[in-house]
């Protein structure tokens, strides 16, 4: 029973860790503000090198089909996020090799997720704890210790981010404990993620480079422009991106896409939802909440049912008037089950696509997120522990319409055949 058990607790902690170094640990981005030079955005910043960790996953998950190569390097990646940790540095450098690692460490966990006896179980807890790490990331981040910052109480030995460090530690063991306890008929039980590895990596390369390419964009025209009025506009450069994701679902083979829709829409939903800047014990019903949603996912799928359950929460945002914010209060609790649910019924995928899913939260972040995340950064606290952030009109509907097309695309490719079986009636 334990033996089963490691599995997918290596793969769901290392989705998770990977994340949260992704939308929390790469930084740089606040230096484009205080430079006026929009090209910088190119190659420095949160941005840029989350596409690079996104470029490098893909392309590592595609060209690597030897269990143990992945293995090694997904430990080495998990290696060097805890030295850059104890390292305490803050320099450019550093976000580049987070962004290495981050590339490794998540091609490592869905080379392992794919090749196990029960490939759409552990793609669900990989992908489950990247979703996790979307809804925890910034809550955890305020645990950080920053050193010089006024009020910093970090004992000298202490490492700058003691957090990552012990999540890579946690995250390192288990990955070595998969590799022993592994059995011998599923070490190698990844044909079926092998097909059809072109579009898929085709995909996986265009949408980090196109959300690059989008918050240069969004950057020099909206942001160091002289006429700059953030809030008003900003919704145009994430939206941009949805044609992308969806034409990739559609394009893509047989039903190997889906979880694709399913991870953009969660976002959209999520990017509405009150956050959580309370305690830390309340972060763990949001992480209860994902497990049971992948577990009615698994035995109960209604993907469609989500989808719908999603559309719901981000439209009772409306107002952040009483009772319309106490509603959206109990969306906030729903969204993170409904995402589980929907992500786990839209599986089993490829093990490069699953990689995709992995890194897309943090590209979408950055691009579709655009407004939520500026404006919200000025959202203090309320009384309820969540933050006092409200999104506009604007933003519910672009968000209810992200999530209709990715419904679309559900239905549409639902009626396909799986590519492998399309593959294997071909005579």
């Amino acid at each position: 029973m334990v033996k089963q058990l490691v599995a997918p607790a290596a793969v769901a902690v290392g989705g998770f860790v990977a994340v949260v170094v992704l939308l929390t640990r790469l930084g740089g981005g606040s230096l484009l503000f205080d430079h006026q030079d929009p090209w910088r955005a190119l190659i420095e910043g949160d941005t840029a090198c989350a596409a690079l960790a996104a470029v490098i996953a893909v392309v590592v998950s595609a060209a690597v089909r030897d269990r143990g190569i992945a293995v090694v390097l997904g430990g080495a990646g998990l290696v060097i996020f805890g030295a850059i940790a104890l390292i305490d540095t803050s320099a450019t450098w550093s976000s580049y090799g987070l962004a290495v690692a981050s590339g490794l460490v998540v091609a490592a966990a869905g080379s392992e997720a794919a090749r196990g006896a029960n490939r759409s179980a552990l793609q669900a807890s990989f992908i489950g704890g990247a979703l996790a790490g979307v809804f925890l990331a910034r809550p955890l981040d305020q645990y950080r210790p920053r050193s010089g910052y006024l009020g910093d109480d970090v004992p000298v030995g202490t490492p700058a981010d003691w957090p990552l460090v012990i999540g890579a530690t946690v995250a390192l063991l288990l990955l070595a404990a998969s590799w022993f306890t592994a059995s011998k008929s599923s070490a190698d039980d990844s044909r079926a993620s092998r097909v059809h590895t072109g579009r898929a990596l085709g995909l996986g390369i265009a949408i980090p480079v196109a959300s690059v390419l989008l918050w240069w964009w969004f950057i020099s025209t909206e942001v160091l422009a002289d006429d700059a009025d953030l809030g008003t506009s900003t919704w145009w450069y994430g939206i941009l991106l949805l044609p992308l994701v969806i034409g990739g679902v559609l394009w893509l083979p047989g039903r190997d896409g889906l979880v694709l829709a399913a991870v953009l829409a969660t976002v959209a939903a999520a990017a509405t939802v009150p956050k959580w800047q309370g305690s830390w014990p309340v972060l763990v019903v949001f992480v209860v909440l994902i497990i049971g949603g992948i577990w009615t996912g698994r035995r109960m799928p209604h993907p469609l049912g989500a989808v719908g359950v999603l559309v719901v929460c981000t439209l009772v945002n409306i107002s952040d008037q009483s009772p319309w914010k106490v509603i959206g209060i109990i969306a906030a609790f729903v969204v993170p089950a409904a995402g589980g649910h929907l992500v786990a019924a839209c599986l089993p995928t490829t093990d490069v696509l699953s990689t995709v899913a992995v890194t897309s939260p943090a590209m979408l972040y950055a691009v579709t997120g655009i407004t939520f995340g500026l404006m919200a950064a000025f959202g203090g606290s309320s009384v309820s522990g969540f933050d006092s952030y409200a999104p506009n009109t604007t933003e519910l509907v672009l968000s209810v319409v992200t999530i209709v097309a990715c419904a679309a695309a559900i239905v549409i490719v639902t009626r396909r055949r799986p590519a492998v079986d399309a593959e294997q009636s071909c005579p």
